[in-house]
């Protein structure tokens, strides 16, 4: 195959990437839709908000891609990246649900554990840890996570060209991944409520908090995204569920969730006030997928992936407006 033909096969990848990349993102828009219409107007309004971001965001990465001509890579670095991402779930679901760990604690040690003993596919092992997250509820025969790992290595390798930087993006691969392996099992997701108001609210600071923090340690401190997400990740989801028993697991699940907001780097979270707003728009949206497809791994990587995708376009419209 000539390099022409690899550099249009590569193309055709990403362009594939990004139609299941936008379609996972915008299943996740339209529950939260349904979900906020049943609360209050004023809910709705900031979930139309919310999708006018990401969809602004969507549309210009969309032309992105159309002009970029894209280098094609070796068959063995494609291939190396999807056993990264099936190695890193299947751990990451053994230490979550067989070892009793829950599955921040068994994320988080994966993706930790992976920066330090190989860091050069530490990204692709983490995206798996977040497919891992799934419940053995969903899938409890082993084989059920071998088939959601194998499919999300699948994704990574087609999406990894497209919206590169973006926090969360990782957890919408893992996600595609969990569904796609619990549609062709025939097995039933949970779908539990969303939580009473004083919870919520305790959720939407802990990830106004947690975003920054990460972004913080990831840019700031200089340690990386997944070092960053792990810590933060670890730390939540051991001290929470002690300092606070009634709700503490919940915040620990929340504050991984929105440390993939500050995953993100400099081009994509040019300014600090960014992850702040990521964060907001995380535990918000935390709170409404609360009874979309429950058990499925993933799912916290793509609220903050859209989320985060959301603030950069709304930003965008409004240097846009000003001009």
């Amino acid at each position: 195959m000539s390099s022409t033909q690899k550099n249009s096969l590569t193309k055709t990848s990403a362009v594939i990437g990004f139609i299941l990349l936008t379609l996972i993102v915008t299943v996740l828009l339209v529950n939260a839709v349904i979900q906020s219409y049943k609360i209050h107007i004023a809910a709705s309004i900031a979930v139309i908000i919310i999708a006018i971001g990401t969809y602004f965001t969507i549309f210009t990465e969309g032309k992105t891609i159309l002009k970029t001509q894209f280098e094609s890579v070796s068959f063995s670095t494609k291939l190396f990246e999807f056993l990264a991402v099936f190695i890193g779930s299947v751990l990451s679901f053994y230490l979550n649900n067989n070892l009793g760990l829950g599955l921040v604690v068994g994320s988080a040690l994966v993706g930790l554990l992976a920066a330090v003993v190989a860091p050069k596919y530490a990204v692709p092992v983490y995206c798996g840890s977040f497919c891992g997250m799934s419940s053995a509820a969903l899938f409890p025969e082993f084989y059920g996570i071998i088939l959601a790992s194998a499919i999300a290595g699948l994704i990574y390798v087609i999406c990894r060209d497209v919206f590169g930087g973006f926090g969360g993006k990782l957890g919408a691969m893992s996600f595609m991944g969990a569904i796609a392996a619990a549609l062709i099992l025939s097995k039933e997701f949970a779908s539990p409520a969303i939580p009473p108001l004083n919870t919520s609210l305790w959720l939407i600071l802990a990830a106004f908090i947690a975003a920054p923090l990460t972004f913080y340690l990831n840019i700031n401190l200089g340690k990386g995204p997944v070092i960053a997400s792990s810590v933060v990740g670890l730390l939540g989801g051991l001290i929470l569920p002690k300092l606070v028993p009634d709700i503490g697991t919940q915040l620990g699940v929340i504050v991984i969730c929105s440390s993939f907001v500050g995953m993100s780097n400099q081009k994509r979270s040019p300014k600090f006030w960014y992850a702040l707003v990521g964060g907001l728009f995380t535990g918000f949206l935390f709170v409404l997928s609360s009874p979309l497809l429950g058990g499925g791994g993933g799912k916290l990587g793509t609220t903050a992936f859209t989320s985060i995708m959301s603030v950069g376009g709304l930003a965008n419209l409004f240097k846009k407006s000003k001009k």
